[in-house]
């Protein structure tokens, strides 16, 4: 091979190179281009999201519904007892038996009060026949004091005989007496008219006195006790009407007693309202008050739907600007109440902002939109 023959072989190399070299450059760079143009017709040619808004309407405080949770009781019930101790020897009620007041619930076993008192009536009787006999005496020697044919003091032994017997007789009668109170202590009456609403015993116990037999809760209209905290006493006044949920039944009560105390353990206040009916409840039912509590903030009302997660635990929302056409702008606001439907809030929201009121984990600032035909124009209008 000739050294001629060698250099041609290197330039061809060389040129080959070359023009490999300038074609993929010239591939990437139209590919690139491609892409750029593609991207740009794609941001270029992407639809605005259609988005619903709302006018936001600010105000100046706002009421907040308040439910405070109690139970429904009876104006009167009681444990009854009997005020002595013995056997029951019967009870005439039982559970869910109505009664009135004074009727007889139930009886104690007498036997030996009654033996006692047949044992006192025969000895009164004797007590009275050793009266009699002392009065007599009594009678006799005076009128022979008088005829000087007894001495004076036969005359004082037997007056003091008459009165030994008239005492020992007004002491049986006493302890009759006595005995007439326990007879009826073996009887237990209804101290009020009602439901007997619980049965401790029965026949054949044998209870101590003081020892609850029976559970009586009036039949006179309930009422409700709620533990209502210190700050929100001032929402209720006595004689006022107020509304309660019970089951599902709405039931008109007036607030009839505010405790003057404050519970140590709670810091609540009880407030007793006495209902309208009686009508499909119990004692035990678990009672909602329902009322109004005036917040004193600036801000408005807005779907809970326009609500996103903010920073540092405080909320977003989008209101659209007009701006090189309709975009997105987020704004921090603070959530005050809400009832899971709506929202009051407050913060960076200006009277007649256009509010987006759904769909904001889609959307981020500065996205291009456009109004739906849902939009309204107030918060208000939306939320009502």
């Amino acid at each position: 091979m000739t050294i001629e023959s060698t250099e041609q072989g290197k330039g061809a190399s060389t040129a080959l190179y070359a023009a490999i070299t300038i074609f993929v450059v010239g591939l990437t760079l139209l590919l690139f281009a491609a892409g750029l143009n593609g991207a740009t017709q794609t941001l270029t040619d992407h639809p605005p999201t259609a988005v619903s808004t709302q006018r936001v309407t600010l105000q100046s405080g706002f009421e907040m519904p308040v439910k405070i949770y109690g139970l429904i009781e009876s104006p009167k019930a009681a444990d009854v007892s009997f005020d002595t101790s013995g056997q029951v020897m019967a009870i005439f009620v039982d559970e869910g038996d109505t009664v009135q007041k004074g009727e007889v619930l139930a009886k104690l076993d007498n036997d030996r009060l009654t033996a006692r008192l047949v044992e006192l009536n025969a000895t009164l009787e004797r007590t009275r026949a050793d009266l009699t006999l002392a009065e007599l005496s009594e009678k006799r020697v005076t009128v022979l004091v008088e005829k000087k044919l007894e001495s004076s003091q036969r005359l004082d032994e037997v007056k003091a005989n008459t009165a030994a017997a008239s005492a020992q007789v007004k002491e049986i009668e006493a302890s009759i007496e006595s005995l007439d109170v326990e007879q009826t202590k073996t009887k237990l009456l209804a101290p009020f008219s009602g439901t007997i609403s619980a049965r401790y015993f029965d026949e054949g116990s044998v209870v101590a006195a003081g020892t609850a037999l029976l559970s009586l809760t009036s039949d006179a209209p309930l009422q409700a006790r709620f533990a209502v905290p210190a700050d929100m006493v001032s929402l209720f006044r006595v004689g006022e009407k107020v509304a309660l949920n019970v089951d599902a039944l709405n039931i008109e009560a007036t607030v009839s007693q505010l405790s003057p105390v404050r519970n140590r353990q709670t810091r609540t206040v009880d407030i007793l309202v006495n209902l309208s009916s009686n009508a499909g409840l119990r004692p035990g039912d678990l009672a909602t008050l329902l009322g109004q509590r005036h917040g004193d903030s600036t801000g408005s009302w807005i779907p809970a739907s326009a609500l996103s997660n903010g920073l540092r635990g405080l909320w977003r929302v989008f209101v659209v600007t007009e701006q090189e056409g309709l975009t997105l702008e987020s704004r921090t606001v603070e959530v005050i109440y809400t009832n899971g439907e709506r929202a009051f809030v407050r913060g960076a929201l200006s009277d007649g902002d256009r509010l987006v009121t759904g769909g904001t984990h889609k959307l981020s600032p500065g996205q291009s939109v456009k109004l739906s035909e849902g939009s309204v124009n107030s918060a208000e209008g939306a939320t009502q």
